[in-house]
């Protein structure tokens, strides 16, 4: 069984490799590795990861997106199956796996890492879009008026969504003013604003 003082990344780079799958392991790794960590770090700087990429490359990343279906295919998903397999690879050859066994572990752990990518964002995704839904299931539910919503501008309501007593903006459909505690019924939503009237 190897060791982790035998699993050294940087002799099999730029020295004393035993096969040529080796070294395609231990590129795939590196490679993967140090994408991973530009683009963490560059993430962490703001948008500039996606810029930056569209600029170099003259293909347009979508890195922050997902239309919530899983698509392994991404940045994340290409960086992830890169790593995974090169480390998995490699290991797998020092543990005297074998070249074919090697192969093998190397692309579950692959494809298993870019399906977890995958269901990562869209959880992620998922609840950076569910405030959206709750405001869509407030339409035709009634509540009342939390912070006096004036004439031509807008206050607060509080309606039952999902199950639970939520506060939103809200203003009146007429424009005229409701005040504190009346009775209201949520007839639309705009942007992040309910439309309300009079229940």
């Amino acid at each position: 069984m190897a060791t982790l003082d035998d699993f050294d990344l940087i002799s099999i780079v730029f020295g004393e490799s035993g096969s040529t799958l080796e070294l395609i392991f231990a590129a795939s790794a590196l490679i993967g590795g140090v994408l991973f960590l530009f683009w963490f770090l560059l993430m962490l700087i703001g948008g500039v990861g996606e810029g930056l990429f569209e600029g170099l490359f003259g293909i347009e990343f979508d890195i922050m997106s997902s239309d919530g279906a899983f698509d392994a295919m991404t940045f994340q998903g290409i960086m992830a199956f890169m790593m995974f397999f090169g480390l998995s690879g490699l290991y797998t050859l020092k543990s005297d796996g074998g070249d074919s066994m090697a192969i093998v572990v190397g692309g579950v752990a692959g494809v298993g890492s870019m399906y977890g990518t995958g269901k990562i964002f869209q959880l992620f995704f998922s609840l950076e879009a569910s405030g959206n839904i709750e405001m869509e299931e407030a339409i035709g539910v009634k509540g009342s008026v939390y912070l006096r919503i004036p004439e031509g501008g807008v206050g607060q309501v509080t309606v039952e969504v999902g199950g639970a007593q939520k506060t939103f903006n809200a203003k009146s459909e007429d424009g005229q003013g409701i005040a504190t505690g009346d009775f209201i019924e949520v007839v639309d939503v705009i942007s992040s604003t309910l439309v309300v009237k009079r229940a």
